[in-house]
């Protein structure tokens, strides 16, 4: 029977036969010792009595590192005397169910509780509540170089696919290739194949596609084979049994190609049915049609010349078949046409990740609010006046004749019964500031998204309201490892600091240099914004010059003489307004579209300028 008894947490001693070797983070700790000073402790840990009278931890360790943290000095634990036996039991059923452990830990949990405690895979997925498809995936790591087993228990490692394709090959094969991946990455003398990644280490570090395909050992399946055991037999295809497919399906495999391609082609030569014709493929591998036979297609329906026709695909080594009807004509065929293909640039990364510009629209969405708030006594009212405009141009702003259903409508209708509570305006200025400041904080932000982003206008409205002096410091390692290696290099350069050979040297040297002090990159502050926009109000009035030039020209024509204008302007004017060419797919820089030689009436493009975006000329 247990016993709830009260000890202090630092008495526990750790159990050495933990399932969970690895130690979770600092940031998990002291989440779940804030938890605990919130909330308190709600299961306590669970202990067995020593006969010293110390208390050892069965389950809870990570319970207790947390009190510990949180600073208890009495906390409530479950003592029993349960046998060693089921002890190890409960506590990797303790970890695996409550509290993901990592796959690794996982699997050298079970593979000492069946080879030293004797349990089945039976009492094992009853006790652990896993399926039995789980406890088999885990026996994949056993197949796996020690070095990757590392980065899947730091949430770097390859998915389930490029597990299996690990696994299939040898060890010494995994290292090898490991080897060759970090050759350069360790220090004279060690030994590449043992390198260990860093939480640290881009995301990037590993293309584990890349690598998988490099080991991938490929298996033809019998399940795809036209062949029976004779021919097999013939050919010498020796088949391997699948331990890790469908339960459902013919998992036996060979990876001799050779020789389960010969099997294959003996079949469509010398074996297929009777009747059927045995069809030759080009250098593609697409089927060409035989002499007098034409291709049927759905639409043609079903006759009594049609015929099977058996070929084999070069790629998968499958027997491909399709009907062809008997016409008796002679077939031409044409040469087939060589396209050259030319490798796309190598894409550069961008010198901060899509991540870390979220960030970024997180951060300036909080200083934006702040700044906002700051002026609730004394905003100048045509501060306000200027904001609400600038919030009527933001993105994620609609305004519609009827009810809305969006987010900032209750903001938006508080203030309105309270500015208005009889139809007639409150005149307190106080109260009309504090609400149009609430309204404007409720739903203008800097978020980087398409959908509910403000766009520009939050930026500006940052720059109004001097939101830079509310940013908090960026200098942090998280911000930091969204740079790429140019980008944290312009970031150190224009701190002051001379560039190093690594971007974690970098990001050290700046965190170091920052310190205790207030660092924010210029692309992350509100006062880039103006430059930027003062650029696309130039760009737009040079568009509107462009127009009302054209518009004046038309004008000047004789009304009677059906004057032209020239289509290259016109076309000028509408490409930089995104006009009818505009996004157009099937006009590219390599195929540019023909222009016809057709005018346009000087008429329909004065009704054009004068009718905005709701008149269209299409030139036919």
């Amino acid at each position: 029977m247990d016993e709830l008894r009260l000890v202090d947490p630092n008495t526990l001693i750790a159990n050495p036969n933990n399932p969970r070797q690895t130690k979770p983070g600092q940031a998990s700790i002291r989440q779940l010792a804030l938890n605990i000073r919130a909330v308190g402790l709600v299961h306590p840990p669970r202990v067995r009595e020593l006969g010293d009278g110390s208390l050892m931890i069965i389950a809870g360790h990570r319970r207790t590192e947390a009190a510990i943290y949180a600073g208890l000095t009495e906390m409530q634990v479950h003592v029993t005397k349960v046998d060693n036996g089921l002890e190890d039991l409960a506590a990797a059923s303790e970890n695996m169910i409550r509290e993901g452990m990592t796959e690794p830990d996982q699997w050298r949990a079970v593979t000492r509780m069946r080879e030293e405690l004797g349990y089945t895979d039976e009492q094992l997925c009853m006790a652990l509540m896993v399926t039995p498809a789980y406890l088999k995936g885990l026996s994949l790591l056993a197949r796996l170089h020690p070095p990757i087993l590392h980065a899947i228990e730091i949430g770097r490692g390859p998915d389930q696919k490029e597990r299996r394709t690990l696994a299939l090959s040898s060890l010494e094969d995994q290292a090898a290739a490991w080897a060759e991946m970090f050759a350069e990455s360790v220090e004279e003398g060690e030994d590449p194949a043992g390198y260990r990644l860093n939480a640290e280490d881009p995301d990037d570090t590993v293309n584990w596609r890349d690598f998988t395909w490099h080991l991938r050992q490929d298996e033809w399946y019998a399940r795809d084979a036209r062949f029976d055991d004779a021919l097999a037999q013939k050919h010498g295809v020796v088949w391997t049994e699948d331990l890790f497919g469908q339960g459902s399906e013919d998992n036996r495999y060979v990876t001799d190609a050779t020789a389960f391609r010969a099997a294959q082609e003996d079949w469509i030569a010398e074996h297929r049915p009777e009747g059927t014709l045995a069809i030759e493929t080009d250098e593609y591998g697409s089927p060409l049609r035989p002499q007098g036979y034409n291709f049927v297609t759905n639409w043609m329906g079903q006759q009594e010349t049609d015929v099977v026709g058996y070929w084999l695909n070069r790629s998968t080594l499958k027997v491909e078949e399709r009907k062809f009807r008997y016409t008796g004509e002679e077939t031409v065929r044409s040469e087939p046409r060589v396209v050259e293909q030319t490798p796309p640039p190598k894409k550069e990364r961008a010198e901060i990740s899509g991540t870390g510009l979220k960030m970024i629209g997180s951060v300036r969405t909080l200083a934006l609010k702040k700044a906002l708030e700051a002026k609730s006594e004394n905003a100048d009212p045509w501060d306000l006046v200027a904001g609400l405009l600038l919030a009527l141009n933001a993105n994620n702003v609609h305004i519609y004749g009827c009810e809305s259903s969006s987010p900032q409508e209750n903001a938006v209708k508080t203030a309105m019964e309270a500015l208005f509570p009889e139809g007639e305006l409150v005149r307190d200025e106080a109260l009309i500031r504090r609400h149009a400041l609430e309204s404007l904080g409720g739903f203008m932000n800097c978020e980087v998204s398409m959908q509910s982003g403000s766009g520009m206008a939050a930026e500006l409205l940052g720059c109004l309201f001097d939101a830079d002096t509310h940013m908090p410091s960026m200098a942090d390692e998280d911000f930091l490892k969204t740079y790429s290696k140019p980008g944290i290099t312009k970031a150190v350069q224009a701190h002051g600091l001379a560039p190093l050979n690594t971007g974690k040297e970098m990001r050290a040297a700046l965190l170091n240099a920052v310190g205790d002090g207030h660092w924010v990159p210029e692309a992350a502050g509100f006062a880039q914004a103006i430059g930027v926009w003062t650029e696309e109000v130039r760009n737009r009035q040079a568009r509107r010059a462009k127009w009302a030039a054209l518009t004046d020209d038309l004008e000047a024509e004789d009304e009677d003489g059906l004057e032209c204008a020239d289509p290259e302007d016109l076309e000028d004017v509408m490409d930089e307004e995104g006009g009818e060419d505009a996004g157009d797919p099937d006009v590219t820089e390599d195929e540019p579209a023909e222009k016809p030689d057709l005018v346009v009436p000087q008429e329909l493009v004065a009704m054009q300028a004068a009718m905005g975006g709701r008149l269209e000329i299409l030139r036919v």
